[in-house]
């Protein structure tokens, strides 16, 4: 911001060399000749953009005339443009010294001042401008602009308003404006500002990136849930995020920044397979940046590409190795395709990074599950539930540790089981997932009557728990009830057309081979 100030402010220079010709007269002949010679020299070195040699210049004109305030003035302005900050602070003060009455000065000694980080001095000067001037949008821009760096966005608004008032037509200060409202949190006034930048000056990406983020804010702040649809307010704030973004991507296609805020916003409206696409050229762009992937993962994982996803969660870990929610995202990947062992691998090194993780832990335990490791499951299980806290969440895991008490199948194990889903039940009296495992349980110890209670009490609570279902047929089977055991087969294959249990259990009848033993999850 500072040196676009500072451009638009110095296009207005030119006319007052008018007034420097008419003050190099004054004085002695000879030294009214030389400035003017230095001087003129400076002028057409500067237009050359040779600052150097033009500062070179008016260092001569100003030892002809040390105290001509126009010549300090354009040293002072030069160093600014060099960003020499501090070699700018002499002259621009004693300039203003020499004429206090400067509203050009003050501006520039400000900036000066703003670049030394001296902000409060700088506040002071553009305080002055606005006294002098105070048809000056620049003072108030300037003002403004410090505002923003001491994260005083409210007077930052203020003094925005105040520029925008007298200028309306600058896409800088409207932009800038957006900026201050966004930080207040007031992004419909943001959306509206950036958008007035985007209209004056259509041809600027970052402008169209300000818009977008800004929009999408308007629309997640309308979305009343993400697993609802979105309000017809929603829904216009995505479309215009959207279009923006991909407005900047076509002005700036080499843009990181710019493709991450697009792929993201594409993956928040649920176009997977076109965010995709821009997280993969955002990572090429700058190979050095693991949002790019991490998200590029999401998306594929999201589509049900999982080894693309678990691919690209790689890329991200070979940036950030320690990364949390990389490694579970891989994990995840990995046990949806049924690398059970490389999962476990992969939340192994989540546990060691996060300890107190109970999800860690409880992805661990499934995974260890699934691989065969009973043993290994139910330590991760314990462990999962020592940092679970308390909740619904400690209800989830002390389900998912009673089923792997239940897995391992020893007498003590399936005690163990049996007292953890009893304390299931005294937080959720009827919860279906403890009531099945206890009827598994009673199965196994041969109390079929007590088994089939259990699994008619979890399916009334739940009439679709296949499972249960087909564990109750199996109960009826191993009591001799072979008719209701079929029915009860089918309807479990109602419920679930792909309840691999219940269609093995079934087709033992329908090729009569009763021989047999009925079989449970």
């Amino acid at each position: 911001m500072q040196d676009r100030a500072l451009e638009r402010r110095w296009k207005r220079a030119v006319p007052m060399l008018l007034l420097v010709l008419a003050l190099l007269c004054v004085g002695g002949r000879l030294t009214a000749d030389e400035a003017k010679e230095h001087f003129d020299k400076a002028v057409a070195l500067y237009k050359q953009n040779k600052l150097n040699e033009a500062q070179s210049e008016f260092a001569l004109a100003r030892k002809a005339k040390p105290n001509e305030p126009t010549i300090l003035f354009w040293i002072g302005f030069i160093d600014l443009q060099q960003q020499k900050y501090a070699d700018a602070l002499e002259p621009l003060e004693q300039g203003v010294k020499l004429k206090p009455d400067s509203a050009e000065g003050h501006l520039n000694l400000g900036n000066a001042y703003d670049g030394l980080k001296r902000y409060p001095d700088a506040i002071k000067e553009f305080e002055t401008v606005s006294h002098l001037q105070p048809g000056n949008a620049d003072a108030y821009y300037d003002l403004g602009s410090i505002y923003s760096k001491l994260k005083r966005y409210p007077d930052a608004v203020a003094a925005y308003r105040r520029a925008v008032a007298l200028n309306p037509n600058d896409p800088y200060i409207q932009n800038d404006l957006g900026f201050a409202l966004q930080a207040t949190n007031d992004v419909v006034a943001a959306e509206d500002a950036y958008e007035k930048a985007t209209k004056l000056q259509p041809d600027n990406a970052t402008f169209w990136l300000n818009l977008g983020l800004a929009a999408r804010s308007v629309a997640r702040n309308a979305q009343s849930a993400p697993d609802e649809p979105p309000s017809p307010e929603a829904q216009a704030a995505w479309k215009k995020a959207g279009f923006a973004l991909s407005r900047a991507v076509q002005l700036s296609p080499n843009n990181y920044a710019i493709r991450e805020a697009y792929g993201e916003t594409l993956f928040d409206v649920g176009h997977n397979d076109d965010a995709s696409d821009q997280f993969e050229k955002a990572a090429q762009l700058d190979p050095k940046q693991f949002n790019p992937l991490y998200n590029l993962g999401l998306a594929q994982a999201r589509m049900g590409h999982q080894a693309k996803a678990a691919d690209a969660f790689r890329r991200a870990l070979a940036l950030q190795p320690d990364s949390r929610e990389a490694l579970s995202g891989l994990g995840t990947a990995q046990f949806q395709q049924g690398d059970y062992e490389g999962a476990a691998k992969t939340f192994t090194q989540l546990t060691k990074l996060a300890p107190d993780d109970a999800t860690a832990w409880i992805d661990l335990g499934s995974s260890l599950q699934h691989q065969g490791d009973s043993v290994g499951a139910v330590s991760a299980m314990e462990e999962a539930l020592k940092h679970v806290g308390k909740g619904p969440r400690t209800v989830a895991v002390r389900r998912a540790l009673a089923a792997s008490y239940l897995n391992k199948g020893d007498a003590d194990s399936l005690k163990r089981a049996e007292e953890t889903y009893l304390q299931v039940l005294q937080d959720v009296p009827e919860d279906p997932d403890a009531l099945n495992g206890l009827g598994l349980i009673a199965q196994k110890r041969g109390k079929t009557e007590d088994a089939i209670g259990y699994f008619k009490r979890a399916i009334a609570v739940n009439s679709r728990f296949a499972d249960a279902i087909n564990n109750l047929a199996v109960a009826y089977e191993a009591k001799g009830d072979t008719d209701l055991a079929i029915k009860t087969y089918r309807r479990a294959l109602q419920v679930d057309p792909k309840n691999a249990q219940a269609k093995k259990n079934l087709a033992r009848f329908d090729k009569a081979t009763n021989n047999t033993k009925p079989s449970s999850p």
